[in-house]
């Protein structure tokens, strides 16, 4: 009994033994576990608030805007444009464009210039076989011989008459045919000045001169290009069809298209944007707006004259036209590259020291190239403007990277 009663005692030693390691556990949880992971924890939110900031910003050196086309430039006042965007038609600027017709028929016997040539005035584009030309030439000379007997006979008849010895009738026939004879020849020669033959080549020998008599030079009344060429070799050509057509494409013609609600607001010098569906553009003003609107279409008509730019800009292309029909003044604005969409928001890039650091801004009134900036950046903030999506790819990395946004 006596054994079994000390063998009790120790089973209760054992226990308060695990009470006491119990005990040491405790106090161990209070000591460390608790506040230890409570600092823990904040020391990791800590570090990643200084990435978070960090990744927030850009840093980009000078060399690498210029290799990627990054601009700044300071936000400030600026105009806003409220503009209209019709169809417009792309057609010859027709001050600057010619049909060449023959003002005699022909044979075309040489032809010196081909659609594309660029010509200049005064240049032989085509050399006519006439034979209406020998008859006029003929008609010409045939005068001047009449002119010359005719003048003969008045001044030999004048000079009997001064001695009376001639009929008084006979002098009037003789002074009616020099006067005839003078009006035919003048006739004769205008015929010929009408086709091109000019008083220099009328005033040459015949005999020197015989190829005159057949051959019609067809000439370039301006210079431009040869759009268009209406003859061949050893074709009839006669004085009522077109030959060539020239036109300088230095300029051509915009038409947009208005409706009948826009003629209020369109006005000649209001500033054009014109764009192809290539996205090519190109700038210019309003010169004309037709007075009438077109029964058929009923659109009018307001005309660009854009010059410089016919070899994007070339006729019969169907482009759109952006009119400028008022402006007003904002405080502050940007262009409209400097804006951009993050996280749900319209951000700009402000440059900060070399960083560039996305800004939430609230956009009020915009247009294509601008947009006014209510809120979220004040007047010389300096932002990004061309290549700012450099910036924003930039970020958009950091932002899908390992999970700590580096």
């Amino acid at each position: 009994e006596d054994a079994h009663k000390d063998h009790a005692k120790d089973e209760d030693g054992h226990k308060d033994h695990a009470k006491d390691e119990d005990g040491h556990k405790d106090h161990a949880k209070d000591e460390d576990p608790a506040g230890h992971a409570g600092h823990g924890e904040d020391a990791k939110n800590s570090e990643h608030a200084g990435h978070a900031d960090e990744e927030a910003a850009v840093k980009l050196t000078p060399d690498v805007m210029r290799e990627f086309g990054v601009t700044t430039e300071s936000a400030g006042p600026g105009p806003i444009a409220r503009s209209i965007t019709r169809p417009a038609e792309i057609s010859f600027n027709l001050d600057r464009f010619t049909h060449v017709v023959p003002r005699i028929g022909g044979i075309a016997k040489s032809i010196g210039a081909s659609e594309g040539d660029t010509v200049e005035p005064g240049q032989v584009l085509a050399v006519l076989e006439s034979r209406e030309l020998a008859e006029l030439r003929a008609a010409y000379l045939a005068s001047l011989e009449r002119l010359e007997l005719a003048k003969d006979e008045f001044e030999r008849l004048d000079e009997l008459r001064a001695k009376q010895i001639v009929p008084e009738k006979s002098y009037r026939t003789a002074r009616a045919a020099f006067a005839e004879a003078r009006i035919a020849m003048r006739t004769a020669k205008q015929k010929l000045n009408f086709v091109g033959i000019g008083d220099d080549l009328l005033a040459a020998d015949a005999e020197e001169s015989d190829w005159m008599l057949t051959e019609y030079t067809v000439s370039a009344p301006m210079g431009g290009t040869i759009v268009k060429r209406h003859l061949v070799q050893g074709e009839l050509v006669t004085s009522e069809r077109q030959a060539f057509t020239i036109a300088d494409m230095s300029s051509v013609w915009i038409n947009v298209g208005l409706y009948s609600s826009d003629l209020p607001h369109v006005k000649a010098g209001q500033r054009v944007t014109v764009e192809t569906e290539m996205g090519h553009t190109a700038d210019g003003t309003i010169s004309f707006v037709s007075p009438d609107v077109s029964e058929q279409t009923r659109t009018a008509t307001a005309r660009v004259v854009l010059e410089g730019a016919s070899d994007t800009f070339r006729p019969g292309m169907f482009i759109k036209a952006r009119i400028v029909v008022t402006e007003e003044e904002v405080a502050l604005r940007v262009p409209k590259s400097a804006l951009h969409t993050q996280d749900g928001e319209e951000v700009v890039f402000v440059n900060e020291a070399g960083r560039f650091t996305p800004r939430p801004v609230t956009v009020g009134r915009r247009n294509g190239k601008y947009a006014e900036i209510v809120a979220g950046i004040a007047v010389d903030d300096v932002i990004a403007t061309d290549g700012s999506f450099l910036i924003k790819s930039q970020l958009s990395k950091a932002s899908f990277g390992d999970g700590h946004n580096h």
